[in-house]
């Protein structure tokens, strides 16, 4: 039987979710122990971004997005994802940030390719993992500043 449960969200208000829908934060999101259980939501149907959404927290949620959507050549080394199971398996996932660009003319978005979340699929555990490679923990997903950044592994 599958177990059926209404949350609060930040942007996609009061929805249902099942207990299959959750994702079980073993490895915790830097400075967010306290939050373990999260869903991914649609940020809009032709958008790559995507949130996720704490379950018991209605106001926290991270806009992420996969990282091969605009860094073909993204890898993540097995050996720094312990207990995770076959890379085949995983879903990786890069928190953005979003903000007023410093001449305020405009909106800049940034991803943190050196801190991925990476889930099992199938066991829908994971967490975030910092890794030893050297990304950036701002990588810029629009503009000029994207062409200058694409040197960085």
């Amino acid at each position: 039987m599958i177990t059926k449960e209404t949350i609060q969200t930040r942007f996609h208000g009061e929805i249902t979710i099942s207990a299959s829908d959750i994702l079980v934060m073993d490895q915790e999101i830097l400075g967010f122990a306290k939050h373990r259980q999260f869903v991914l939501l649609p940020h809009h149907p032709e958008s790559p971004f995507l949130y996720l959404q704490s379950v018991t927290d209605p106001q926290l949620a991270f806009i992420v997005i996969d990282p091969l959507t605009f860094k073909p050549d993204y890898v993540v080394p097995e050996e720094e994802v312990p207990g995770l199971g076959n890379p085949e398996f995983w879903a990786i996932l890069c928190i953005c940030t979003v903000g007023q660009s410093a001449n305020g003319q405009g909106l800049y978005a940034t991803a943190n390719l050196k801190s991925p979340l990476i889930f099992n699929r199938q066991t829908r555990h994971g967490g975030q993992f910092v890794l030893s490679l050297p990304y950036p923990f701002e990588y810029p997903l629009f503009g000029e500043a994207q062409n200058n950044a694409g040197a960085q592994p």
